[in-house]
């Protein structure tokens, strides 16, 4: 892995680049208050854990949510890379994900489970 090219690799991911929807926003603002040291660790790596590749969430249920898997891209080989379990979240390589559009060497890792809170369900829970 390429700690230097992934950190580079998340600044340059803006708000933009980012998914808009509900599950995906409510991912951005509660997971590092959730999984202080998860973010840690994966920033260890160069991964900024505010900006995943993809999420795959179940439906909300009475204002929690679990992400069943959430992707992140690594620069550089994965030759090294070993599965873990990191605070109760397992971290390994997934070859099931979408195009990355990526030219330069790289790999997609997944995480799961998360289980947030969801602070958007109040907006539709009176609906």
């Amino acid at each position: 892995m390429d700690i230097i090219k992934t950190e580079n690799y998340y600044r340059t991911l803006n708000d933009d680049s980012l998914c808009s929807c509900d599950y995906c926003r409510n991912y951005y603002k509660e997971v590092k208050k959730a999984y202080p040291e998860l973010s840690d660790h994966l920033a260890g790596m160069g991964v900024d854990i505010e900006k995943p590749f993809e999420t795959m969430p179940l439906e909300p249920y009475k204002g929690t949510i679990e992400y069943i898997a959430v992707q992140y891209i690594i620069m550089g080989n994965a030759a090294d890379f070993k599965s873990e379990d990191v605070y109760g979240v397992h971290i390994s390589i997934t070859d099931s994900h979408p195009m990355t559009d990526i030219d330069e060497e790289h790999y997609v890792i997944e995480i799961s489970p998360i289980r947030l809170k969801y602070s958007l369900y109040w907006q539709y829970s009176d609906s």
